[in-house]
């Protein structure tokens, strides 16, 4: 079952199993995301990828074959051999939707949602 981390960040951090297929330039890279905010991913790269920080990439998460995907917008922002860091730095509205959604079925307060949400708008 899936569980919020919170580490001491502004956004919580909803961990998860889904697979990933992570685009750099003409290359594809799978993997399997180990948490997702509204900040950015953590995933477990399959193979031997090992990105250099400040790679732009754009992750496509699966989350299940009845509904769309999360397709995120991001830049490598860490490694530690096969867990790479993806922060987020845009998003369609239908991801942001999906994101939002299962944010909020894994906070038990809707209050912390709508906050996160404030501070992602306001930067």
């Amino acid at each position: 079952m899936p569980q919020i981390t919170n580490e001491r960040r502004r956004f919580h951090r909803v961990a998860t199993d889904k697979p990933v297929t992570v685009q750099v330039g003409d290359a594809r890279h799978s993997g399997t995301v180990l948490d997702i905010s509204f900040r950015g991913l953590l995933l477990r790269a399959e193979g031997d990828w090992a990105p250099d920080i400040g790679t732009p990439a754009q992750a496509q998460v699966l989350l299940d074959e009845q509904m769309p995907g999360i397709t995120m917008d991001g830049e490598v922002a860490h490694v530690d051999g096969t867990r790479i860091g993806l922060r987020c730095v845009g998003m369609d509205l239908d991801s942001a939707g999906m994101l939002r959604r299962m944010v909020e079925l894994n906070l038990s307060d809707e209050g912390l949602l709508e906050r996160e949400l404030s501070q992602l708008i306001s930067g």
